[in-house]
């Protein structure tokens, strides 16, 4: 399969200030609270779209904060659209984004699709916390494209800026 080029990432802040500090907080600090202020922001963002699915966090990750902060945010993003949201992808290792070096962030993630295959090529809206190469992004637009999507669509809480990229947590 060849790799996407660049995608089209709508995001309601860049990645800095009151904005961070809450994905930050989501993220690192477990406060799901940041979530409603956040869905609040991305919901008027929305595209057309059939269907809501999020970047999946690694399986050690959900553990560990007992919850997947892009899920989270799918479902209440999907919730205010009156969407279904749906699990299209999963890690297919453990090595978080955060923890490579700018050529791994550049790779992506290992994905895998999850669930049924597609019917009928549904647009498909990608929902994240956060990107700063938009590798995630891509590799989760190439996956759920092979599971059945027609168009893929991003929408993100915060995006880094070039300069900021290699400095994110």
């Amino acid at each position: 399969m060849a790799a996407l080029g660049p995608i089209d990432v709508r995001a309601c802040w860049v990645h800095e200030g009151q904005a961070a500090e809450l994905v930050r907080e989501l993220k690192y600090g477990r406060a799901t609270a940041a979530v409603t202020v956040l869905a609040d922001a991305m919901a008027p963002l929305v595209p057309i779209v059939d269907l809501v699915t999020w970047a999946p966090a690694s399986a050690e990750r959900r553990r560990s904060r007992g919850f997947d902060q892009g899920e989270l945010l799918a479902r209440a993003v999907a919730g205010r659209t009156g969407l279904s949201a749906r699990r299209m992808a999963r890690r297919g290792s453990d090595t978080p984004q955060t923890t490579r070096d700018r050529a791994g962030r550049i790779a992506g993630p290992s994905l895998v699709p999850a669930g049924r295959r597609l019917r009928r090529w549904p647009s498909v809206l990608v929902i994240d916390d956060v990107s700063t190469t938009g590798a995630t992004l891509r590799a989760m637009a190439e996956v759920i494209r092979a599971h059945g999507a027609g168009d893929v669509f991003c929408l993100v809480a915060t995006k880094a800026t070039l300069r900021d990229q290699g400095h994110l947590p």
